[in-house]
């Protein structure tokens, strides 16, 4: 099984995601794999806290940010992605080439186990104004797209209330 949420900043897609994985996994703690690499970002650990939190003890976290297909691959249960935005994201800053990216994700969603995916939802507002954005947002699309496509549902979220789309 594979189901995505997607949705805008601060949507409540997380927490969907998460409430998913846990009711999906009742005898069990599902794997929660974290892209977010912590630099230098006081307000980004703040908001990694928040979700640590929350989750408690109820996930056995792994924080990956790039290499998330092997670390799917090693599991012996459902992985909650959170989130494949930051992930993109990295692989731009490492100068991971797009195909690399789109390949690795199809070898994800071609993996025999349950995955749930979060993922922002960038393409309803304008334009950016500079390349390396409109690079992101064209592949972010994408991959919502490709998402899409293979998942067996899919929730756009909103308002901490998700809307099933498949």
């Amino acid at each position: 099984m594979k189901i995505a949420y997607i949705g805008g900043i601060k949507s409540g897609k997380s927490s969907l995601a998460e409430q998913k994985a846990l009711e999906m996994c009742s005898d069990f703690k599902p794997y929660y794999l974290a892209t977010t690499e912590l630099n230098d970002d006081d307000e980004m650990k703040q908001r990694v806290e928040k979700h640590k939190e929350r989750r408690k003890d109820q996930f056995i976290t792994i924080e990956e940010p790039l290499n998330i297909y092997d670390v799917i691959k090693s599991c012996n249960n459902i992985v909650l992605v959170e989130c494949l935005t930051i992930w993109i994201n990295n692989m731009l800053y490492y100068a991971k080439p797009n195909n690399e990216i789109f390949n690795c994700l199809t070898k994800v969603l071609l993996l025999n186990q349950s995955i749930i995916f979060v993922l922002n939802e960038v393409g309803l507002g304008i334009i950016p104004d500079n390349p390396l954005a409109r690079q992101f947002i064209d592949i972010s699309g994408a991959v919502s797209q490709l998402l899409g496509k293979h998942c067996n549902e899919v929730y756009f979220c909103s308002a901490g209330l998700s809307l099933k789309i498949k």
